[in-house]
């Protein structure tokens, strides 16, 4: 039983290790995605202001409207990214969970197994503050996102014909494209902080269940019966 709580607790260490890593790589793609929409929202701005100085006015507004329909695009990438990050936390959370539970019911249990649990629990801390702080986080992501992206969308055609209605749209998706990429970069600092204790957690785990398995063996030695020794004086054949 002491054995099984020990390797349990080690299996949720994994699995946090791992959501926690998953959501860290989507936060890089997110990274690039984010930094991608605002190089869109560069050539929008930049086309925008062509038109005001050019005799090809019209040309640049039509260019500056399609700069902000694949704004559009960056922006729904982003926040499909944004839910798989929080899907990702949300699993964590689980996991970290259910380590939780198990490390409560480790107390009192064998000295060895609660000696070894003890050195994750100020490491699992920290990797559940990171991961619930992760959270709201990637909620304020999403919601500058779409800001970002019903601004663009209010790039019609007809408001095409309206350099100033333009610019506004531009001006707003930028405000709330930045706030959205300050969101990112916090996000990335915490699941960063998350993941590099969630790999120290993980190689304690291992030794857990190294020690775990070995004092395992070392039970399954012990209830095997001695071989029994011959009978002294036996009938000689």
């Amino acid at each position: 039983m002491t054995t099984d709580i020990a390797l349990q607790a080690a299996d949720a260490v994994f699995m946090a290790e791992q959501t926690v890593g998953r959501a860290r790589r989507v936060v890089d793609e997110l990274h690039t995605t984010i930094n991608s929409a605002l190089l869109v929202l560069d050539d929008a701005e930049l086309d925008s202001a062509r038109a005001r100085f050019s005799d090809r006015g019209d040309y640049y507004l039509e260019a500056a409207g399609e700069h902000l329909d694949r704004l559009q695009t960056r922006c729904e990438d982003a926040k499909h990214l944004i839910h798989g990050v929080y899907g990702h936390l949300d699993l964590a959370v689980q996991a970290l969970a259910a380590l939780g539970d198990l490390l409560s019911a480790a107390d009192g249990l064998d000295f060895a197994v609660v000696a070894d649990l003890a050195d994750l629990r100020p490491r699992i801390a920290v990797v559940s503050e990171m991961v619930i702080l992760g959270k709201p986080v990637a909620r304020a992501a999403v919601r500058h996102v779409e800001s970002a992206r019903a601004a663009a969308r209010q790039a019609t055609p007809a408001s095409l014909l309206e350099p100033v209605t333009l610019e506004r749209s531009i001006a707003t998706a930028g405000k709330e494209l930045g706030r959205a990429d300050e969101d990112v970069r916090l996000l990335e600092n915490v699941v960063d902080h998350a993941a590099a204790n969630a790999r120290q957690s993980a190689g304690i785990a291992s030794d857990i269940t190294d020690n775990a398995r070995r004092r395992m063996a070392e039970q399954g030695r012990a209830q095997v019966p001695r071989q029994a020794s011959p009978a002294v004086g036996s009938p000689a054949r």
